[in-house]
């Protein structure tokens, strides 16, 4: 008995509160405002989740209603200040975060509920005379509000520091502790070992519910809904104006899940770049709107339903395409062609993708794991907003950027003659030594090569067919660049079939090279352009290929599964793969694609 007495002791001597201060993050003036007022909340969480537990610990000792009542109330305050403080100060700094999080009374009930859960659990495991009992069962109950107090305070501690922080160790490192002594603190209480393990599991599940309520917004539907931006969004010292290539609004759609990942997606939809392009066959998607719901997409990795989907529970952020920049322009230009109109477009997709920034970072504050990706267009989009995503917004989440059907191969005089019309001069992440030159001296494969080396603990990988092709494929564009004023030789895209996927190759193994860690491609059979919205990622093994759906899981996992993928029958036409009819070269009659 004198052992547990002990015990007891040394428990509520580790369950007391620390010292002053210790529950607040360090100011730091460069933080987001929504993280700062985010940090403040999880800090007013954790202290009112100890005082809750706390309350009902002293319950245990003296059960009259009113000095408990008092108790929760008094907790019940200080948490409703706190929020209204945070809230004002990020308003003051020009961003609201009120709808970011639950309100403090949803968060209190939270806390309410999940403590006198536990506090019944720690009830029914001690053992002893009604004392005793009593003694034993207030150690308990405060110690889990102590350890409630460290796990929910280090989320916001992490927020504060996330950059400093970008493996997580330290918030991990300080969950770990927690529950460690918690469970040491409840064995010593008498609680005995599943007893302790029980109320250690109770104490962590009510910790993580709590920090979601601040770090993923409730008020976010959990179906498809589309967002219309002001004219004008302040963000990042920059005032942004969110619009589509022929001056018409830019939307995007959000979608809250379950768990707190995020998937960033970015729409594909053809490029333009001159007068023939961007005004003569419009070789672009020109808007957004409700078209462009997610919701209207039922296929491949967009089937929310399917159970062998990897991203069904995730949160997303959808960014459509109206720009003709691939998402990196930051640029009004004037096309021009002798004896008619001009044509003005609204190159302003990089803007667009900030905006999208903006609102993610405030609605899905700090991830688990981000995943970021597009198709055709979007592949590019992906790839350079996914290092603004993961340098401004989410340092410290697990992090994989993935391009379907963008490899990046245009002949030299595209670099040095027309990409720079998009004004990408302003717009690479230059914060990345080897992305710091002109932009003729940059390719695909240093994009992506570079940025897998500077973000090693994360994952980067490409898609793609063999002969990737139609006329709005990678082989269709790649011929329009190679006869940028003959309108006559874009008929016939597939003659640019084999060069293509010469360089398509070359680049992939490039940008293995520069990061053989962290960087893998998948190359399948055919011809299809793109695969992120076909059911075929479930099915499709044609030349030896694993399903692009497990080669995706073990990216996400970064399990050495996830290996460099190239089909062993590139040449094989798929049924529904684009192909000349009748067959030309390249293409056979007997659905192959032969090259010398």
């Amino acid at each position: 008995m004198r052992r547990s007495i002990l015990g007891l002791l040394l428990g509520a001597l580790l369950a007391a509160p620390g010292p002053a201060g210790a529950t607040h993050p360090v100011p730091n003036e460069a933080l987001y405002p929504t993280d700062r007022c985010v940090a403040a909340k999880l800090s007013a969480a954790a202290a009112a989740c100890r005082q809750v537990f706390d309350a009902l610990a002293f319950q245990q000792l003296d059960p009259r209603a009113a000095p408990f009542d008092r108790r929760l109330a008094d907790a019940r305050a200080a948490l409703e200040n706190a929020w209204s403080a945070a809230e004002a100060t990020s308003l003051d700094a020009g961003v609201d975060c009120a709808q970011t999080t639950a309100t403090a009374g949803e968060v209190f009930t939270k806390i309410s509920d999940g403590a006198t859960g536990v506090a019944a659990t720690v009830r029914t495991s001690v053992s002893g005379a009604r004392f005793l009992k009593a003694i034993r069962a207030f150690g308990g109950i405060r110690a889990s509000g102590s350890a409630c107090w460290q796990i929910v305070g280090a989320d916001g501690r992490h927020l504060v520091r996330r950059s400093h922080d970008r493996e997580r160790v330290q918030l991990e490192r300080e969950r770990s502790l927690a529950a460690t002594w918690l469970e040491i603190l409840l064995r010593w209480s008498a609680l005995g070992k599943e007893g302790a393990r029980a109320v250690v599991a109770s104490v962590q599940s009510l910790g993580r519910e709590i920090v979601l309520a601040n770090l993923v917004s409730p008020s976010v539907s959990a179906d498809f809904t589309m967002i219309s931006p002001p004219s004008q969004v302040s963000y990042a010292g920059k005032t942004l104006e969110p619009i589509c290539s022929r001056g018409t609004p830019w939307v995007h759609f959000v979608r809250r899940g379950t768990v707190n990942k995020l998937l960033v997606y970015y729409q594909g939809g053809g490029a333009c770049w001159d007068y023939l392009t961007c005004e003569a066959i419009k070789s672009f998607k020109q808007t957004a709107g409700e078209g462009d719901n997610p919701a209207n997409s039922g296929g491949g990795f967009a089937d929310r339903n399917n159970p062998e989907n990897p991203f069904r529970d995730w949160n997303v952020v959808f960014v459509p395409y109206c720009t003709g920049d691939v998402h990196w322009g930051d640029a009004t230009v004037l096309h021009e062609w002798p004896e008619l109109p001009p044509s003005t477009i609204q190159h302003k997709g990089f803007v667009n993708a900030q905006v999208a920034e903006k609102w993610a970072r405030e609605h899905f504050v700090n991830p688990d794991q981000v995943f970021v990706t597009g198709s055709s267009a979007g592949s590019y989009g992906a790839i350079l907003n996914g290092a603004y995503l993961k340098e401004n917004a989410y340092p410290s989440s697990d992090f994989a950027v993935l391009g379907d059907g963008g490899n990046g191969v245009v002949p030299q005089s595209f670099l040095e003659n027309q990409i720079s019309k998009w004004g990408i001069a302003n717009t690479l992440p230059r914060w990345i030594p080897a992305l710091d030159k002109p932009v003729a001296e940059l390719d695909a494969s240093k994009l992506w090569g570079e940025s897998a080396n500077f973000y090693a603990t994360d994952r980067f990988a490409n898609y793609s067919t063999a002969y990737d092709g139609g006329n709005g494929g990678q082989v269709g564009f790649y011929k329009i660049m190679l006869n940028p004023d003959s309108f006559v030789d874009w008929l016939d895209w597939w003659t640019a079939s084999c060069e293509w996927n010469a360089g398509m190759r070359a680049q992939a193994t490039g940008a293995y090279a520069e990061a053989p860690a962290n960087y893998r491609y998948y190359i399948g059979s055919g011809s299809r352009h793109t695969m992120w919205g076909s059911n075929a990622v479930y099915t499709n093994t044609s030349g030896g290929v694993p399903t692009v759906a497990s080669w995706v899981n073990a990216m996400l996992a970064g399990s050495p599964d996830w290996v460099n993928v190239e089909t062993t029958d590139p040449g094989l036409v798929l049924p529904g793969d684009p192909r000349p009819n009748p067959a030309q070269p390249p293409y056979t009659a007997e659905g192959r694609i032969v090259c010398p």
